[in-house]
């Protein structure tokens, strides 16, 4: 079934190209200075190369479109019909954004078929209209670039001066948080750029501040005065999941309930993770199963509970290997995990202590006690601990603490008996 459909869809990519080539746009962009040019009246020509019979539709799209008025909005071509003009007009606004807009116009031709043998196709072709915007006196595009040199990450910042004017202090600040959340900040150095020049801004990180992840990074380039800000997203390593435990002992000749662990060591949430489990008995593949799929938030081990069928495999030792299998931004290297468990006779098994399950660490655990109660536990504690510390201190100092009562004891005696005295 899979090589009937793939069959198809390549039937149907040689169809579009052979059409693609039947039929063409001449010429194929009109570029346009605001600067220069407000209002144009223009036509492209659509070509009929292998002389067929078809209609074609025409209309507008991207960002420039509600300045572009379409004169032709239908084509109707015969078998003798070379080509046919589409003609529309430009009325650009007195304020025109600095660089490049754009704005296509689409021929899109339709292939009908009388039976459902046939494959029936489309042809899209488009006239690009680009609209260049004046640059101001200070202008500069930026962008951002990672480059992994093993212990550090580079940030680079590519700029170039698009502006009237040179500049004389050019600078990119990155920011990102690292694995404790804690802000950074890395600057390049300052530099000058004159008109139409590009140059590399570079500055460098400590890898091993981040995890396995995603990481948000803002670029702000300042250049005399003012900003321009770049957001990409850094990503260090790849998806890693990792099989935290199995179950050591099983039940021979039985369907038995198993407990399998994973933990995401990534730091973003990763989509329809499953296992491929082989069973192998003295290096010899015996039996093979996939696990159901999960969902794994960031750094949160989860506990599969499902069961296997082993109402054929006999009390023994086998090994269980299991690849981790899941798609994110980034393919995974695949990794082979593998565990030794016992399968053993129901009676024995029963006799057995039961083995705790392996975790991840504490702080990764996706079931427990809230958070709150663990603040409020670590609070008493605190309080405790210094209770027993004042505690220890007043005992060591008792005897201080006895001569300063007797001290002021005597002290008060005294004074009673003075103001006694000038009672008198």
């Amino acid at each position: 079934m899979n090589t009937h459909r793939i069959i198809l869809w390549i039937m149907v990519v040689l169809l579009s190209i052979n059409l693609a080539l039947a039929i063409g746009i001449r010429p194929a962009k009109t570029t346009i200075e605001s600067e220069q040019t407000k209002s144009l009246s223009g036509q492209f020509w659509v070509v009929n190369n292998d002389q067929m019979d078809f209609s074609a539709k025409v209309y507008i799209e991207g960002e420039m479109s509600q300045y572009i008025t379409l004169n032709t909005k239908e084509l109707q071509f015969r078998s003798d019909t070379d080509s046919l003009p589409v003609d529309f007009s430009v009325n650009l606004p007195s304020s025109i954004p600095p660089g490049t807009s754009s704005a296509n116009i689409v021929v899109e031709q339709a292939l009908e078929s009388s039976t459902d043998n046939v494959i029936s196709s489309k042809v899209v072709l488009k006239h690009k209209i680009i609209v260049q915007g004046p640059y101001p006196e200070k202008y500069i595009v930026a962008s951002v670039n990672f480059h992994d040199t093993g212990n550090q990450i580079e940030f680079v910042s590519e700029v170039e001066n698009l502006g009237k004017q040179d500049l004389q202090e050019v600078q990119t600040k990155f920011y990102v948080n690292d694995k404790q959340q804690q802000a950074q900040t890395k600057e390049t150095e300052t530099t000058s750029l004159k008109t139409n020049e590009n140059k590399l801004l570079k500055t460098s990180v400590n890898k091993d501040i981040f995890d396995l992840g995603e990481f948000e990074v803002s670029a702000i380039t300042t250049y005399d005065g003012q900003q321009v800000e770049v957001v990409k997203k850094l990503v260090v390593g790849e998806p890693k999941i990792e099989i935290s435990y199995f179950d050591k002992f099983l039940i021979a000749n039985k369907i038995n309930q198993y407990t399998l662990d994973l933990l995401n060591q990534w730091n973003q949430e990763i989509k329809n993770v499953f296992v491929d489990v082989e069973v192998k008995k003295d290096g010899q593949k015996i039996d093979s199963f996939r696990t159901k799929s999960v969902d794994l938030d960031a750094e949160i081990s989860k506990r599969i509970n499902d069961y296997y069928d082993a109402r054929n495999i006999n009390p023994g030792k086998y090994a269980f290997d299991f690849a981790v299998n899941f798609w994110n931004l980034v393919r995974m290297e695949q990794q082979i995990y593998q565990f030794e468990t016992e399968f053993l006779p129901e009676d024995e098994f029963n006799s057995i202590e039961a083995k705790p399950p392996q975790q991840a660490s504490p702080e990764k655990i996706e079931s427990g006690l809230p958070m709150i109660v663990w603040i409020v536990l670590s609070f008493l504690g605190v309080l405790l601990i210094l209770f027993g510390v004042y505690v220890l201190w007043r005992y060591i100092h008792r005897q201080e603490y006895g001569e300063n009562h007797q001290q002021n004891s005597s002290s008060q005696n005294t004074n009673t008996n003075n103001n006694d005295y000038k009672n008198e």
